[in-house]
């Protein structure tokens, strides 16, 4: 049986009047890749959020191989071994694509010279050798979204939460960044928050379902698609 990695334990939070999350309960099984789907304002990005500590939780627990984390900055987080990437990618646009990456390197890197060679490494798993040079600002969406997930390879996490990252690429652009996640998973364990079904459907191992800040489902990628409250509540609005 796969160890489990991350556990989600009853987990709240209340922003004011609005429950953002409301006692959620999932694990992730080490090198798995569990995705998380949900109309808008389902708490999906909340839940990434609470994860890495950006938000404390207001009850309930989450646990990293054996250890609560809750409670604890993102930046211990971090140095623990769970990076996050966002929505919208937002690269150093004064920095060359390899400045950004080392920026990335340095807080686990004992030496510069350790944190350059790891930028290499970085720059040759994200597909952006050639782009080394590159200012920040002169990327293609494709080439920030690679950034941004470079960025968080760079911490060299065991966890890596996914967020979005197929927003604004085009369908043959959606089709390498599967491959390059697939190809992640072999090292890493990875969930992923998406809104395009065909992308969540094919690099998932289970998928949780989330509904006001509710956990209305969890399965195998097949279960979910055919489960009617699934469909009620997300895949009939009109989802790509």
């Amino acid at each position: 049986m796969s160890e489990k990695v991350l556990i989600v334990d009853n987990i709240s939070k209340r922003f004011g009047g609005l429950q953002a999350t409301n006692q959620v309960s999932f694990h992730v099984n080490q090198n798995e890749i569990l995705g998380i789907i949900g109309p808008n304002g389902a708490g999906k990005s909340t839940l990434f959020n609470l994860i890495t500590g950006f938000y404390f939780i207001d009850s309930g627990a989450i646990t990293y191989k054996g250890e609560r984390i809750d409670g604890l900055t993102p930046d211990k987080i971090c140095h623990k071994g769970i990076t996050r990437t966002f929505q919208v990618a937002r690269p150093f646009v004064g920095l060359s694509v390899a400045d950004n990456i080392l920026v990335a390197c340095l807080p686990k890197s004992k030496k510069v010279s350790e944190a350059r060679e790891r930028v290499h490494e970085v720059l040759k798993i994200v597909g952006l050798e050639k782009k080394a040079d590159a200012l920040g600002a002169d990327l293609t969406t494709l080439e920030r979204k690679r950034l941004e997930l470079g960025k968080a390879l760079a911490t060299n996490p065991e966890v890596l939460l996914l967020d979005e990252v197929m927003t604004g690429l085009k369908p043959a652009e959606m089709d390498e960044m599967m491959e390059l996640i697939k190809e992640l998973r072999k090292t890493k364990t990875i969930v992923v928050v998406e809104h395009v079904m065909r992308v969540i459907m094919n690099i998932s191992d289970r998928i949780i379902v989330l509904d006001h800040g509710q956990k209305i489902a969890e399965g195998l990628p097949k279960e979910i698609a055919e489960d009617p409250i699934v469909i009620e509540a997300y895949l009939g609005r009109g989802t790509k």
